[in-house]
């Protein structure tokens, strides 16, 4: 199994926010948590994330146990539903910001790793503007262009269409199934 939860929990002051709970997801699929408002479906993505720690349970990916990983070291990225964009920084500003602080890259390998990825979602004309003068679409765009440059395993969206007219609702959904399919992420 790719991803494993394994009666995880979650409580905050006595309240079980998430109460055992378990599921195995192969590597490349496409998982949807349904549920009404505060059943706990963004708890636990935050628990995937290691924004949150379980109150018990186990949280496998390849076969390693990352319960206690902090999210800075797991291979996960995540779209909030709020898209948590910085709003004094330009599209390509916010892209790139999680390469930053690495290492690995020079300027030149980031500028060209962002500019794929606003190529991949459609906003390399953008690159300039600042994220407010982007529709809800695009700002959305932006936010998932920021979490695959950093090529995580696992991908995790919060209510990623929420914010979005109907119209535009079907639109980005086929997009995010092609990323997904292209990148062969898990989601």
């Amino acid at each position: 199994m790719f991803l494993s939860l394994d009666q995880v929990s979650k409580s905050f002051a006595g309240f079980a926010a998430v109460k055992d709970f378990s599921v195995d997801i192969q590597q490349g699929e496409l998982v949807s948590i349904l549920g009404p408002s505060g059943c706990g479906k963004t708890t636990v993505l935050r628990l995937i994330s290691g924004l949150l720690a379980p109150s018990r349970g186990r949280i496998i990916l390849e076969g390693k146990d990352i319960t206690g990983m902090p999210p800075e070291k797991r291979p996960v990225s995540t779209v909030f539903q709020s898209y948590a964009l910085f709003p004094h920084m330009t599209v390509m500003q916010n892209v790139v910001y999680g390469l930053k602080g690495t290492k690995t890259y020079s300027a030149r390998e980031i500028e060209e790793k962002g500019l794929e990825m606003l190529s991949l979602v459609g906003l390399e004309e953008q690159k300039d503007n600042n994220v407010t003068q982007l529709s809800g679409g695009q700002q959305q765009r932006v936010a998932l262009a920021r979490a695959l440059i950093l090529n995580p395993k696992v991908l995790l969206m919060d209510e990623p269409l929420s914010n979005l007219d109907a119209k535009l609702r079907v639109k980005m959904r086929r997009e995010i199934k092609q990323i997904q399919k292209k990148f062969g992420i898990t989601m």
